[in-house]
């Protein structure tokens, strides 16, 4: 006796749900997968300020960080006077997204971004550093990334338009 089927076995039905649920998966992790760069911005300074002052607690040396309106620059006192971290791949002079806005302020009072090689974030070798606040801003939006400094650590915090 020959069966002659037209439907689809419960087995079939499964696996093809299974491959659309994983296709479906994909397409929305694209959707959210792209940070924002201000977010990227924000993590990566973050983490090279935390590395500056770790820096300078195992190398008992004064090191430094310097904003300005196109770049940033780590910076070590040597020899009386600050000098530029040259050769170091991590704590190099960076340029900044012209993307992104920059707002620096160091004990409650707004830098002014001059040319003038030194640093308004000092990090000492006792593991203590200036009390700063940094937003960075994507122009044209309204997400608000912070980074400020508190007990000698770099936090991050963000504020949306959700939050108000």
């Amino acid at each position: 006796m020959k069966k002659n089927s037209q439907a689809f076995t419960l087995l079939e039905l499964l696996v093809v749900m299974v491959i659309i649920g994983i296709l479906f998966s994909f397409a929305a992790l694209s959707l959210n997968s792209r940070p924002s760069p201000a977010k990227l911005a924000a993590y990566k300074i973050q983490q090279l300020l935390k590395l500056a002052s770790d820096d300078a607690i195992l190398r008992g040396q004064i090191m430094g960080w310097h904003l300005s309106e196109k770049s940033h620059t780590f910076l070590r006192y040597k020899q009386q006077k600050w000098q530029p971290l040259e050769n170091d791949n991590l704590l190099r002079h960076s340029n900044i997204n012209k993307l992104l806005e920059y707002q620096l302020t160091i004990d409650d009072q707004p830098i002014i971004f001059n040319k003038k090689l030194e640093p308004q974030v000092i990090f000492m070798p006792d593991g203590s550093f200036s009390h700063f606040r940094l937003s960075i801003q994507l122009k044209n939006s309204e997400e608000i990334y912070t980074l400020y400094s508190e007990e000698n650590k770099v936090l991050l915090s963000v504020t949306s338009p959700d939050d108000y």
